[in-house]
């Protein structure tokens, strides 16, 4: 063995150079001789590895990639290389979880290293404080010690795993199974290096999300494949399926050019080319096009077969390494949201400083919450009357100024992450703020809190009961907020007209909050059936695309608020100092409204409440003879019969 910090690998010599001696040697991968002669087009990632420490320093390597296309093994072997030649080194290779972690550091590395006699003799030896080596193993399978360095085989859906260990470099596969956050957050490991060397790669899944996010960021390299016969290059993947002709003479399908349809032999004919040159991440994107072990006609065979949404979005992802996004699991876009604030400007839909029974939905997150607040036109669509971005320590407290400008009747308000503010907000607006909880309800789509109270309930002092809570199937319930944008039932006013102070990366700038934000918010979301991994049964579920759609999340539950009122048997009375008072407010917010519905509302009588009711069930704040639930304030309906010791008083 050659001791401690001795160089097996040249200073000059480049981790290509290094790969293709390796090979020479008998390297072998999954098995098999590793070559790059068939493959051209990956010569240009392997060169780009830099071959000295100070190369890499703050450096980010992304690759936007189809499957089974080899990268794994080119980072796999980048990694050894780095271990080896920039010793002493830290290296974390993330998995989105960790039995994918520990399978690629026991079937891929593990067996990649056995190959490579110098990584793997310093691999299973250690040198001896008395002088010497000794015999030391393989290591633990996510703990890989070679030489001097270490390698740590970690997943990024533990916050621990992201968080405790200090590293040089950072190297993520399947980037998919990653959030924006996660692998920030895992960069993070890096701030006291004076490395700090980030490779990711992935196939990618939803445009600006994943490994798409970071790929948009960089030069975005392509390859240009070129066509004799014009002299023109082309991406081939982002002309399917035109770059594809069934060739009757061959009897079989091959590629094509797209701009003057001449056969085209060899994919991997081109060059690379960086069409954002000016970006500090290098980018690149690869298809199965240039893989020499798959074919056009095979290329077309799953193209043909691919039919629904899930198989489509496979396709494009799996073989042409392209972001797919099908227009039905994103039911809202930018025109149609346009087209609502044209319908709000057509209606007289405008921004305002405060309104009387209106509605609101709360997005919460660490001091910082979204709002929106809604009211009821006279033909019964909704109107958007503000929207707020909360940046406050305590941001509930601005909410109260809110459900006080704006006589909020129903608010619903996520329960986390932030518990106990949630919690104080609602004690405060006792009855009028409902916390939320999701559950895959079988037969409904929310199911309020307060319709049921519970024999823990009961036991439990008034005061502390979860009762104005509304458990709701966040699918369905996405389902319809987003319908009421493509039927031009929710409608905004001018986008650009309601301007607010808004952080972005650090800093505070005054943005059109509607325009940039909320509109932004609501095309990220995607509704979607997926296969899930332990029932293996389908599932419907709502997909984040890209970013956080907070804003998204706070109009479904504003519409859920909205349910409360004009979705369910519950019906809000507006407040007025006569019965005719009161029936013209509710004519003029609820038109159509049966006129025996209208004629039935009366005042209660002073001092009729329920908690003054012979009926009243104070242990189970019920109504003993109507057997449902009720408050002690609650208006005493026509069946009031006031307490004994009351009515012995009278």
């Amino acid at each position: 063995m050659t001791g401690g910090n001795a160089k097996i690998i040249p200073d000059d010599m480049s981790f290509r150079e290094w790969c293709e001696s390796l090979a020479r040697d008998g390297l072998l991968v999954d098995g098999k001789p590793f070559t790059l002669k068939t493959r051209p087009t990956l010569t240009f990632l392997y060169d780009l590895i830099p071959t000295h420490a100070e190369e890499a320093a703050g450096r980010m390597f992304v690759v936007q990639k189809g499957a089974q296309m080899g990268l794994t093994v080119w980072e796999m072997l980048a990694d050894l290389y780095m271990s080896l030649k920039w010793t002493p080194l830290a290296i974390g290779l993330y998995l989105p979880d960790r039995s994918l972690a520990a399978h690629k550091s026991s079937y891929r590395f593990l067996k990649i290293v056995r190959t490579v006699p110098a990584a793997y003799d310093r691999m299973v030896t250690q040198e001896s404080p008395a002088g010497g080596v000794k015999k030391a193993g393989e290591g633990n399978v996510l703990t890989r010690v070679i030489g001097e360095s270490l390698l740590l085989f970690l997943w990024t859906s533990g916050a621990v795993t992201t968080e405790s260990h200090p590293l040089d470099v950072v190297s993520f596969d399947e980037v998919q199974g990653m959030t924006p956050d996660d692998v920030d957050r895992t960069r993070e490991r890096m701030s006291a290096s004076a490395i700090k060397f980030t490779l990711a790669l992935s196939t990618p899944k939803w445009p600006d999300a994943d490994i798409n996010f970071w790929f948009k960021l960089g030069t975005q390299h392509k390859f240009f494949t070129h066509c004799a016969a014009c002299g023109e290059g082309h991406v081939l993947a982002e002309h399917w399926p035109e770059c594809v002709a069934f060739d009757a003479e061959l009897d079989d399908y091959r590629y094509v050019c797209p701009g003057c349809g001449a056969p085209i032999d060899d994919t991997q004919a081109g060059e690379w080319v960086a069409t954002v040159p000016d970006a500090k991440i290098i980018s690149v994107q690869l298809s199965q096009i240039l893989s020499p072990t798959i074919t056009a006609s095979e290329m077309m065979l799953a193209w043909q077969t691919a039919v629904t949404s899930a198989q489509k979005q496979n396709f494009y992802i799996r073989k042409l390494g392209l972001p797919y996004a099908d227009p039905d699991q994103i039911p809202v876009n930018l025109a149609i949201l346009n087209q609502c604030a044209e319908e709000g400007r057509r209606a007289g839909v405008v921004w305002k400083d405060s309104g009387k029974g209106t509605f609101m939905g709360i997005d919460q997150m660490g001091a910082f919450n979204v709002a929106i607040i809604k009211e009821r036109l006279k033909d019964g669509r909704q109107a958007v009357i503000h929207v707020e971005a909360i940046y406050d320590d305590d941001p509930f407290r601005r909410c109260d100024v809110l459900m006080d400008d704006y006589d909020v009747v129903v608010c619903v308000v996520e329960i986390l992450p932030n518990y106990n503010d949630a919690k104080r907000f609602a004690g405060r607006h006792r009855g009028r703020v409902f916390l939320v909880n999701y559950a895959d309800l079988k037969d409904d789509m929310l199911a309020w809190g307060d319709a049921v109270v519970s024999k823990a309930d009961r036991k439990t002092a008034i005061d502390e009961r979860d009762r104005y809570t509304v458990t709701l199937h966040q699918y369905k319930c996405m389902q319809v907020s987003m319908a009421r944008f493509v039927k031009r039932a929710c409608l905004f006013p001018d986008p650009d007209a309601l301007k607010q102070p808004v952080k972005e990366k650090g800093r505070t700038v005054k943005q059109a909050i509607c325009r940039e934000m909320v509109f932004l918010h609501l095309t990220k979301v995607a509704l979607v059936v997926e296969k899930d991994a332990k029932t293996r049964k389908y599932r419907p579920k709502v997909v984040k695309v890209g970013i956080d759609p907070h804003f998204a999340y706070a109009n479904m539950l504003c519409d859920v608020a909205w349910a409360r009122a004009h979705g369910t048997t519950t019906f809000m009375i507006p407040e007025g100092k006569t019965v005719t008072d009161v029936q013209d407010k509710v004519k003029e917010r609820m038109p159509g409204l049966p006129e025996q519905v209208v004629d039935a509302i009366k005042l209660p009588v002073a001092g009729e409440v329920c908690g003054r009711c012979q009926n009243y069930d104070a242990e189970g704040c019920r109504c003993a003879l109507r057997k449902f639930t009720v408050k002690l304030n609650d208006p005493g309906c026509p069946l009031f019969l006031p307490a004994k010791e009351e009515a012995g008083d009278a």
